[in-house]
């Protein structure tokens, strides 16, 4: 039978794991993939793919991989990156704590896989589920030909075209509170009065639905901050590999690809020893307390002030970006879907 890919998220709108689908579908060759024809989010998206959606797959294998997916359909394998919605359901709205409680009990028991991306949420699923870990397929994420090691001619353009100071620490956040933008703005002003008077915070991210973080006001009243929003991927490399420090405190990911991102382009990376960040970045990065903001500040002024600590994490980082493989992934996948009777 054919692949179907549910892609009624990833057809509109692009994040962390529409850039994952993304990967994964330009190596499998020729797929169905089916969307509403006009973006349908809230109730009517999920009508749409409860009901319509089965009707439109019948015969084929469905690949649902952005957590939701239609009851209904057996033939299907469901890819989700974690339960952040159960662990932490202050971070989300009502309402699609709501509806991702009903559904997804339901899909993960009837869909012929369940596909995650670490083994932190491997456990997190099995226990929330009543699911056997062993019966849950763990399919890391990869890193990007653009996240690599640049020459100083491609990091200063990258710094003239976006403005940058010529030191900076990397902060990539969003507006989704488990990034922890607003501890390491706290961290960050901590660490101030002990760092070099010519490094700079850069941010970077889409923070248009947020302006204001707890008690820090608007990021650009943050001292020496800068906010440079959505990077395009010409310029997210080169970003990455003139950071003298990246710092990606998050308080709970299924994986973290940013980590290894900034990894393979050669920055030393502090993050997070919670959920799957520590995991992934395993002991090649300064592992932190989220809900520190002094510790994250002490791991900001050690590596500020650290050159051989940041050389070292260089380039063991890169050794351990390297162990990660869109290539690879997507071979898993089409392993999967053809042990599932697809034809790829």
């Amino acid at each position: 039978m054919r692949l179907a890919v549910n892609a009624r998220v990833t057809a509109f709108s692009m994040g962390g794991q529409q850039r994952v689908t993304a990967e994964i579908l330009k190596r499998l060759g020729a797929v169905d993939s089916v969307a509403p024809s006009r973006p349908l989010g809230g109730v009517r998206g999920h009508a749409w793919e409860q009901f319509a959606l089965p009707m439109l797959t019948a015969g084929k294998l469905l690949w649902s991989p952005s957590a939701t997916g239609p009851v209904v359909k057996r033939d299907q394998v469901v890819t989700l990156h974690d339960v952040a919605f159960l662990d932490h359901p202050e971070y989300f709205s009502a309402n699609f704590v709501r509806a991702y409680r009903a559904i997804l009990p339901p899909l993960v028991k009837r869909a012929a896989k369940v596909v995650t991306v670490s083994k932190f949420s491997r456990r997190r699923i099995a226990e929330a589920y009543g699911l056997d870990e062993d019966s849950i397929e763990v399919i890391g994420n990869g890193v990007g030909s653009q996240f690599r090691r640049y020459d100083r001619t491609e990091i200063d353009a990258t710094r003239a075209a976006l403005d940058l100071p010529a030191r900076y620490i990397l902060l990539q956040a969003t507006s989704d509170r488990r990034k922890n933008l607003a501890g390491a703005l706290a961290a960050w002003a901590r660490a101030l009065p002990r760092l070099p008077d010519d490094l700079h915070l850069v941010v970077s991210g889409n923070l248009a639905r947020a302006h204001v973080f707890g008690d820090h006001g608007p990021i650009g009243d943050a001292p020496r901050a800068k906010l440079v929003g959505f990077v395009a991927d010409e310029h997210m490399g080169p970003l990455m590999a003139g950071a003298e420090t990246f710092l990606f405190p998050s308080i709970y990911e299924g994986f973290g690809l940013p980590i290894v991102e900034a990894m393979a382009c050669g920055a030393p990376v502090i993050t997070s020893a919670a959920t799957a960040t520590q995991e992934i970045a395993g002991n090649d990065a300064l592992l932190v307390d989220p809900m520190s903001a002094e510790a994250i500040a002490q791991a900001i002024v050690r590596l500020a002030h650290d050159a051989a600590l940041r050389s070292d994490l260089s380039a063991r980082g890169v050794t351990r970006a390297s162990q990660f493989s869109w290539d690879a992934a997507a071979e898993r996948y089409r392993e999967l879907f053809r042990s599932l009777g697809a034809e790829l």
